[in-house]
């Protein structure tokens, strides 16, 4: 464990400084979900560096250049869910973002996260394949770009050379009249895996008739394509329930011939039919006229490199509960480790530790987190929540008050983090709707089955709250 050293980088560039001295010893750390779960896995090959990117300039957010959309990598899947520019321009991708994980899990994961860790359930790059999306590497010695359909060898494998940061997404949107819809099929409506997914966009002509299709199944071939066979069958045809039906039927058959028949075939072939026929229906139902795009925005240019010292431990200081704390940890230790182990507040539970159960939730700045999936180097300057934080002055707060009179708590291992996801509900939105409620909570697994006492304690919470 303290055999890792730890470096924050405040650039691109100062990140790729680092990992021309040390790759391939030498791993980049952003929102840390995946891997802190590798981290944990028994045959784990630990790195040598951790490069903390989560810092650095001009590699977040959302922007328009030259008529291109431009995505960081430090983009988290929250982030995309919610940005205006994404649901105008690649509604699709949108839409993926807001399928990964439960709202703990979006508020860290990285849209470069998911692209980079290249597993074969990534939402994200379905939709990134049809947007015909290219990604830029940068390296000590250049940058490169590479259409993002090309990127991937096979499952958590990518053609990023191991002194390579992702530093950019870009493409150009849609025409104004194509239209997208994204579909996935997990094992639950929230927290799931995804086993089939499909990315799909039709263009429809001014005649009726299809002037251009992308379809992208995810989970379905060794690596993410266009199935371009069935896109030409969809060309020149009207919409219709017969034709995109066949075009169902013909993904699946090409999955079949590429993958060959396995244990999965006889449930994955019917499936990815209908979700390719459910896609391209839900597109030819969908509006297909967007406002303009915003004006074209830029970002400052990367600062001069300057000297980073690699740390085996590090000393952080952050706000826990409004009170400064200070530790000194290794850089493989857990937010949800330091709270139960070094600072005493054991509230927070420590349940899957994959960040499947929300049992470890906490606020960090305001945001509900899990706290297994949080490295803890990254408090550092930053303000945590725990469920000891929600009393004041030895009483209750009017949110777990709530939850006792309405017989909430039930076993009571799920309620710290119960609380807190609803405590950034009720910030945001002291009126949120039952289906905003369960939203919020999507990301917290209660053992007991108490949702309906937990939703109703929520709302009493908010006690204007309007009916569902």
């Amino acid at each position: 464990m303290n055999g890792t050293d730890y470096a924050r980088a405040a650039s691109a560039a100062e990140a790729c400084a680092l990992l021309a001295a040390r790759a391939p010893e030498a791993c980049v750390l952003a929102g840390g979900t995946d891997l802190l779960i590798g981290w944990r896995r028994p045959a784990a090959r630990l790195p040598g560096l951790v490069i903390d990117i989560s810092g650095a300039a001009g590699l977040g957010g959302v922007t328009t250049r030259a008529g291109r959309m431009v995505i960081g990598p430090l983009t988290t899947h929250a982030q995309l869910q919610d940005s205006a520019i994404v649901r105008q321009a690649a509604p699709l991708l949108a839409a993926a973002a807001a399928t990964v994980g439960g709202p703990q899990i979006r508020n860290r994961g990285t849209i470069g996260g998911n692209v980079m860790n290249a597993a074969a359930c990534a939402d994200t790059v379905p939709p990134l394949v049809a947007l015909g999306a290219t990604v830029t590497l940068q390296s000590a010695a250049g940058v490169r770009e590479l259409p993002v359909a090309d990127l991937f060898l096979k499952p958590y494998r990518t053609r990023a050379r191991p002194d390579e940061l992702l530093t950019a997404i870009h493409f150009a949107a849609p025409p104004a009249g194509a239209r997208s819809a994204f579909l996935k099929l997990g094992r639950r409506n929230a927290l799931s895996i995804s086993r089939l997914s499909v990315a799909a966009i039709l263009e429809v002509g001014p005649d009726g008739r299809i002037a251009d299709a992308r379809i992208v199944p995810g989970a379905a071939f060794p690596v993410w394509r266009r199935v371009t066979a069935v896109e030409r069958m969809l060309v020149g045809e009207k919409p219709g329930a017969a034709l995109f039906a066949a075009a169902g039927r013909a993904v699946a058959a090409e999955m079949i011939r590429e993958s060959g028949r396995r244990w999965s075939t006889e449930y994955k072939e019917p499936v990815l039919a209908v979700l390719v026929r459910r896609a391209l229906e839900q597109c030819a139902a969908a509006p297909g006229d967007r406002p303009a795009p915003a004006p074209d925005q830029t970002t400052a240019p990367l600062p001069p490199t300057p000297s980073v010292s690699p740390m085996p431990m590090v000393t952080i200081t952050g706000a826990v509960n409004g009170r400064a704390r200070t530790v000194t940890v290794p850089v493989r230790r857990t937010l949800l480790e330091v709270l139960r182990d070094d600072l005493g507040l054991t509230g927070t539970k420590c349940g899957c530790e994959i960040g499947e159960c929300g049992a470890c939730t906490v606020l960090l700045d305001g945001q509900p987190v899990n706290a297994c999936l949080v490295p803890a180097v990254q408090l550092a300057g930053r303000a945590v929540t725990t469920v000891e934080g929600l009393m004041t002055d030895g009483r209750l707060a009017p949110l777990q008050e709530a939850f006792l009179d309405h017989d909430a708590v039930h076993c009571g291992f799920c309620t710290p983090g119960m609380l807190l996801s609803a405590k950034a509900l009720l910030d945001r939105n002291p009126q949120p709707t039952e289906p905003e409620i369960r939203t919020a909570i999507s990301g917290n697994l209660c053992r007991c089955t108490g949702y309906q006492q937990i939703v109703d304690a929520i709302r009493r919470a908010g006690p204007r709250a309007p009916a569902a």
